[in-house]
């Protein structure tokens, strides 16, 4: 029980993993707008007829629950907390990131949703080695799905479906993103200060 109050603790301890609900946001619609702008889904048709149709079965709160909330505890302590955080003990921390990212992008079944799981799986790595704790990870991708979900199920980003309104937002939320990525990586404690940096492959298993 103190492991788990100690786990806790230092987790919240830290101000900074608050910003892992706007991160989580901007993130979402600074990957789908441009995804949108290079026009991947008109290309990958398969994605808009089969995932988006299957994703908006339930009603938007049973949505919520289900995409807000389950999904998202369940991903990152499978894709984060167990193989993250394997990966990164037998491999230099960056290519741990990137290989679990990788299988996280294929788990999801798609061209369309691995290029974005990949790219937004190295954010949540990013957050998980920052803060040495699973619920900042969780907290950005709770935020991004339900952001996203909500936003699709009720029309509120229509606005922005033309060409002006999909480069104003990727330039806005690209320019919010990676400016809390930065406020975030700058407030790393001492421990966080260096990534390991080891061959990709240890030389020998112990």
């Amino acid at each position: 029980m103190e492991r788990i109050i100690g786990y806790f603790k230092r987790g919240f301890s830290d101000r900074h993993i608050y910003l892992s609900f706007p991160l989580g946001i901007t993130a979402a619609v600074f990957l789908n707008q441009l995804i949108t702008l290079l026009r991947l889904k008109d290309i990958f048709t398969g994605y808009s007829e089969r995932v988006q149709s299957q994703m908006f079965l339930y009603p938007l709160l049973t949505g919520i629950v289900l995409y807000g909330i389950i999904t998202p505890v369940i991903e990152e302590i499978a894709f984060r907390w167990i193989l993250f955080g394997r990966l990164k003990i037998y491999m230099a921390t960056g290519a741990a990131a990137i290989f679990s990212s990788i299988i996280f992008g294929i788990y999801h079944g798609n061209f369309i949703q691995f290029i974005y799981a990949c790219l937004f799986g190295l954010m949540l790595s990013f957050l998980f080695w920052r803060f040495d704790c699973i619920f900042a990870p969780i907290f950005a991708h709770s935020a991004a799905n339900i952001f996203v979900y909500t936003s699709a199920s009720t029309g509120g980003l229509k606005f922005l479906s033309t060409f002006n309104g999909e480069l104003i937002s990727v330039v806005i939320s690209g320019i919010l993103t990676f400016a809390m990525l930065k406020i975030i990586y700058k407030s790393r404690p001492e421990k966080r200060h260096v990534c390991k940096r080891l061959p990709i492959f240890p030389q020998k298993w112990e």
